[in-house]
C-alpha cells in the first residue's frame, strides 16, 4: 500500500507540472513579441471600416503593404486566417489619421519596418570676424538726424488662449468645440484685432501606443487649422502646429474625466 500511494502522489505531481507549463506558453508568447505588424499577401487586400457586411472599403492595399496593429480579434498570440487586425492606416488628404479591419486570410505576421535613420549632425564652424577698417580721415560733423519714434508695445490679444476638447480617438470639430472657435475668431475681430497669429497644440490622451497618439494630436491641430482657413480666412503663414500626443497631459490619465481634458488642441493667441 506503501508503494501504491507514492505512485498517485508522483502522477498527481507529474500532471500538475504538465499543466503548469501549457498554462505559462501563451503567456511568454504574449511577453516575447514585438510590436505586432502585418503584412499584405494577396495581389490586393480590402481593408473595411467594419469585418462584414455591405460597407464602402476605407481604402485598398496592395501586396507587400505593412500595418501597424492596434487590436486583433480572434488568437492574439497566433497569426490565424479567421483572424481580424485592426490596423493603422496612412493619414488621408487633410493628414487625418485612419484606421481599418483586414482579414487574417489576406495578411501574414511580419517584422516592424526599419526606422529612419536619424539625421546628419550638424557642425557649426567658428567664423573670425572681420578686421576693423583703418579710420577714416576726419570730415566735418554732419547733423545729426531726428530720432526715430520709440516702437509701440505688443498688444495684448483680447483673447489670449483657447481649448478644444475632442471625443475619444476622433480628431472632428465637435459642435461645442466649433462654436467656442467661432465665437473666439469673431471677438477678435470685433476688437479690431483679426491679424493675430495661432500657434496650435494637439494633445491626446494616453489609450493606445505613443506613435498613434502623436499623429491623433497632429490630426487634431491640423482639423483646427483647416477650420480657421476655410471658415474664416486665416493666412497659412498666421498659423504654427505641433503634437505633444500623450507627453504633456492636463488631468490625470487613471481617470475617464481626466482622460476627457486631456483630448485636446490649445489655441494660443497672439500678435
Amino acid at each position: 500500500m506503501p508503494h501504491s500511494s507514492s505512485s498517485s502522489w508522483s502522477f498527481i505531481r507529474r500532471v500538475f507540472v504538465q499543466a503548469l507549463v501549457v498554462s505559462v506558453i501563451p503567456v511568454a508568447s504574449a511577453l516575447a513579441q514585438e510590436a505586432p505588424y502585418v503584412r499584405v499577401t494577396r495581389e490586393e487586400s480590402v481593408i473595411r471600416q467594419f469585418r462584414a457586411g455591405p460597407v464602402e472599403p476605407v481604402m485598398r492595399a496592395p501586396r507587400g503593404t505593412v500595418f501597424e496593429v492596434v487590436h486583433t480579434r480572434g488568437d492574439r498570440y497566433v497569426h490565424r486566417e479567421d483572424n481580424w487586425y485592426w490596423v493603422l492606416l496612412p493619414p488621408d488628404s487633410w493628414g487625418t489619421q485612419r484606421m481599418g479591419w483586414v482579414a487574417g486570410s489576406d495578411v501574414e505576421s511580419a517584422p516592424a519596418p526599419p526606422r529612419p535613420a536619424p539625421p546628419p549632425a550638424v557642425t557649426r564652424s567658428t567664423v573670425s570676424p572681420p578686421a576693423a577698417p583703418a579710420p577714416a580721415p576726419a570730415e566735418a560733423p554732419k547733423p545729426v538726424p531726428a530720432a526715430a519714434p520709440a516702437p509701440k508695445p505688443p498688444v495684448e490679444p483680447v483673447v489670449s488662449e483657447v481649448i478644444l476638447h475632442f471625443e475619444f480617438n476622433k480628431s472632428d470639430l465637435t459642435a461645442e468645440a466649433r462654436a467656442r472657435l467661432d465665437d473666439a475668431v469673431a471677438t477678435l475681430k470685433a476688437s479690431g484685432q483679426g491679424d493675430m497669429s495661432f500657434a496650435l497644440e494637439g494633445h491626446a490622451d494616453w489609450t493606445g501606443p505613443e506613435a498613434y497618439n502623436d499623429k491623433l494630436g497632429e490630426a487634431r491641430a491640423e482639423t483646427v487649422r483647416r477650420h480657421l482657413a476655410e471658415q474664416h480666412q486665416i493666412a497659412a503663414d498666421k498659423v504654427s502646429l505641433v503634437s505633444f500626443g500623450e507627453s504633456k497631459p492636463a488631468a490625470s490619465n487613471d481617470t475617464r474625466e481626466g482622460r476627457a481634458q486631456n483630448r485636446r488642441v490649445v489655441i494660443k493667441v497672439g500678435a
